[in-house]
């Protein structure tokens, strides 16, 4: 389906982002990468000699960034028809133990760039009829956590963000798919917690199985996708615990919480 194609990958010099771009680039999916890594993006770009694969410098973090994406796809004459927002991170620490700087940029890269960019690239793709978004949300979603509260909340906004757009731009023959991975083995989790719980670490997914996941639900049309029986099993429970419950058990498992 998305051969000949053009992506556009935030996040894509590593985990979820690079698997994304592997497998997209193995069915003749032309990339463009976006990350803040240059010298990782362009060493992706070499493996990836079969497609056109275009590298865009970007820290999402800073409000022009999306803007500027947008702007350097235009100047280099590129058609996005697949916009993936994968870029995202997280810290497992108290809100009155992180500096309201570090918040406020997981709010900047998880929310405002996400929307930014998905506004721009939309325009285009309803004025052609045709387009995907993926955005990458998380179980967090569901979860109000203590000791991980912006994290989870910010993921909560993509969710319901993603999901009032699947129905919202379906008219104008965009799909919009919301993954939402459970624990992933990628350089995230290294950075959102300080040390790894082993039950935990049993859990956690391969980034290939998770990218899979996303990009299948996406071609089939799908709003939401949990990959993994385990993470669809803790999703339901949220539909019949009590929502105090809820949150404590979260910030036990997830927030460390005490």
């Amino acid at each position: 389906m998305f051969s000949g194609k053009t992506a556009l990958i935030t996040g894509a010099s590593s985990g979820i982002g690079e698997q994304m771009a592997r497998q997209l680039a193995a069915v003749g999916c032309n990339l463009i990468l976006v990350a803040r890594r240059t010298e990782r993006l362009d060493s992706l770009a070499g493996e990836l000699a079969s497609v056109t694969v275009d590298v865009i410098t970007a820290d999402l973090s800073d409000p022009q960034a999306a803007e500027a994406v947008y702007a350097q796809t235009q100047a280099a004459g590129r058609q996005v028809d697949i916009l993936i927002n994968n870029a995202g991170f997280g810290f497992q620490k108290p809100l009155l133990s992180l500096p309201v700087a570090d918040q406020l940029g997981m709010v900047d890269v998880n929310v405002r760039s996400l929307l930014a960019l998905t506004q721009r690239f939309a325009a285009p793709m309803a004025q052609r009829g045709q387009g995907w978004v993926l955005n990458v949300s998380s179980v967090s979603a569901w979860f109000p956590i203590p000791g991980m509260a912006t994290y989870a909340a910010s993921k909560a906004c993509v969710l319901h963000l993603s999901r009032a757009l699947h129905e919202e731009l379906k008219p104008a023959g965009i799909v919009v798919t919301a993954l939402c991975p459970g624990g992933t083995r990628t350089e995230f989790s290294s950075i959102a917690r300080e040390r790894m719980d082993p039950d935990l670490e049993k859990a956690m997914m391969p980034a290939d199985v998770v990218a899979a996941a996303g990009l299948k639900a996406l071609a089939s049309g799908k709003a939401v996708v949990v990959p993994g029986a385990l993470y669809r099993i803790m999703v339901s429970l949220v539909r019949v615990l009590p929502a105090s419950w809820v949150t404590r058990l979260a910030g036990r498992v997830m927030g460390r919480h005490h």
